[in-house]
């Protein structure tokens, strides 16, 4: 899939980025292009990612406003505790989800860490570590298909639940 300079573009680390441009990258002079990307949420917001244009399996569409209306709708129960109490385990869901950046499989694990810190009020350095990842590449791609603001998107969900 080639993405257009001006567009936006899901990449699976960090979320919502729009594609400044395409340009081979700085010093290389073998000539490959690489999309020049802008971060729009979270600790990445502010920098600049390159991206082959050759190799950019980590970038796809973002979500259409359907298919994040489906996320919203079948959002985990907050109720429902998610929390997933084997360190090891939690640890490695975290990593495989973090990796794959599926919104699907991320959501009930932040649902989960953000169902342990309004319990503790806190949480543990891996929890926020997985938070401060998680909450840019899922509210970043809400936010953005939905065009609210970020800092909304949680309240959204809780209020849009099941709708």
């Amino acid at each position: 899939m080639i993405f257009k300079k001006d567009s936006y573009v899901f990449h699976k680390r960090v979320g919502i980025c729009r594609v400044d441009d395409i340009a081979p990258f700085p010093g290389d002079d073998s000539g490959n292009l690489y999309y020049v990307l802008a971060p729009l949420y979270g600790d990445d917001k502010g920098n600049i990612l390159h991206v082959p244009l050759g190799n950019a399996i980590s970038l796809s569409l973002p979500l259409t406003k359907e298919e994040a209306g489906v996320i919203v709708r079948d959002w985990p129960n907050p109720d429902e505790n998610h929390y997933v109490v084997d360190s090891k385990k939690r640890k490695t869901l975290y990593e495989e989800s973090l990796g794959s950046g599926s919104i699907v499989t991320l959501a009930p694990l932040l649902e989960g860490a953000m169902q342990r810190k309004k319990r503790d009020g806190h949480l543990n350095s891996m929890d926020g570590q997985f938070v401060s990842h998680a909450e840019p590449l899922i509210y970043g791609s809400i936010a953005h298909a939905l065009n609210i603001d970020y800092a909304n998107v949680r309240e959204y969900i809780i209020n849009n639940l099941g709708k």
